[in-house]
C-alpha cells in the first residue's frame, strides 16, 4: 500500500473498490489532470482527516468532485503541488487493473460467431 505526505502527514493510499469510480476518476486525466488527480487522492485515502466531500455528493462527476477536493485541501494548507503529486500516485493506484485500449481490441477480434 503507497503511502504520500501532505503538509507533512502520512497518508495511506488504498486502490477503490468501486471500478467505475476508479474509471471515471482515471478518464478525467484526459480532461483536466489536476482535478482527476485530486478526486484519485480523495477516492484513494485511507487514512485520518480524510476530505469530507464525496463523489455521490457531486453527482458522479469527477472533475467537480475532484475540484471541491483541490480546494478542501489547498484550504487546509495542504500546498497545491503537494497535492498533485500524492494525487497522480492516486490517479495511478485507479488505473491499475482497468482494462486497456489493447484488450479491449483483443477482445473484438476474439468473438465465436462466424463473421458476416
Amino acid at each position: 500500500m503507497p503511502v504520500v505526505t501532505l503538509a507533512g502527514v502520512d497518508v495511506p493510499l488504498k486502490t477503490p473498490e468501486s471500478a467505475s469510480a476508479r474509471w471515471d476518476v482515471y478518464s478525467a486525466a484526459t480532461t483536466n489532470p489536476n482535478r482527476a488527480f485530486a478526486a484519485a487522492l480523495a477516492l484513494c485515502w485511507d487514512g485520518p482527516k480524510k476530505p469530507r466531500t464525496k463523489l455521490q455528493a457531486h453527482r458522479f462527476d469527477a472533475l467537480s468532485f475532484g475540484g471541491a477536493v483541490l480546494d478542501e485541501l489547498v484550504s487546509r494548507g495542504v500546498p497545491l503541488p503537494e497535492v498533485i503529486g500524492a494525487g497522480l500516485v492516486a490517479w495511478k493506484l485507479c488505473g491499475d487493473g482497468l482494462i486497456t485500449g489493447e484488450e479491449v481490441e483483443a477482445a473484438e477480434d476474439f468473438s465465436g460467431g462466424e463473421e458476416a
